[in-house]
């Protein structure tokens, strides 16, 4: 099995567990409910949405997990808004983050045979930027930020990869808000329909990986970004 789709799956199951402590927490202790949660955002009116936003803008710059802030968003807006806010503060938070690289970091120059994935990448995102960003943000289990270094880093349109960024991230933001929203009231049809997301994830995940594959290896491409930030 793929590193990346095992990578995936391990995440998934991660937050399976967690759910699961947190359901038996809040049922034993807690009795919190849903229309509890919904009652304390509504106190906050609009900048419960600006603060969510903001605070996706500014986890690139930390060292937050974009999923745990994706959960918490379903559990405080639901599946529809959360994921809304999900894929609004992920994308703007992306381009602030690629806009603010190339400002300090300068264009890679590859010439080095140890780099030949990242090479074949470069050349793939400078000549179809939109396709290329987009397979690559809707391979499950690849770091998040990590793409967006790269991207900035090449010659590829901010526009084409805000877009990009923007599309890639929609099945991931859903599952994340569905999830979220599911936390303390996780019934029979949300479980289903949480498995049949997770289930349709890893098969994107398999499929990109062909896709991808064909032209070169992830696992092998993530060592060699290693040692372009060393550098």
């Amino acid at each position: 099995m793929n590193s990346s789709l095992k990578s995936f799956l391990w995440k998934i199951i991660i937050l399976l567990v967690v759910a699961g402590g947190m359901l038996f927490v809040n049922k034993m202790f807690l009795h919190i409910k849903p229309d509890h949660i919904e009652s304390w955002v509504e106190n906050f009116g609009i900048w419960a949405p600006v603060v969510i936003i903001l605070i996706f803008i500014i986890r690139p710059f930390t060292l937050i997990p974009l999923s745990i802030i994706a959960v918490a968003c379903g559990l405080l807006f639901g599946r529809y808004m959360g994921t809304l806010y999900i894929v609004t503060g992920t994308v703007l938070g992306s381009l602030l983050s690629l806009l603010v690289l190339r400002y300090f970091l300068e264009e890679i120059q590859i010439s080095d045979e140890k780099k030949q994935n990242l090479y074949t990448l470069k050349k793939d995102l400078e000549e179809h930027g939109f396709k290329s960003v987009l397979m690559i943000r809707l391979l499950p289990g690849v770091n998040f930020d990590l793409v967006t270094y790269i991207c900035a880093r090449v010659e590829v349109k901010w526009w084409k990869y805000t877009f990009a960024t923007l599309v890639g991230t929609l099945p991931g933001s859903f599952l994340f808000g569905f999830f979220g929203s599911s936390l303390l009231s996780l019934k029979p049809q949300s479980l289903i329909i949480l498995s049949i997301l997770i289930v349709a994830l890893a098969g994107l995940a398999l499929f990109m990986k062909r896709e991808i594959g064909k032209k070169y290896d992830v696992n092998q491409l993530k060592e060699e970004t290693k040692l372009l930030k060393e550098n």
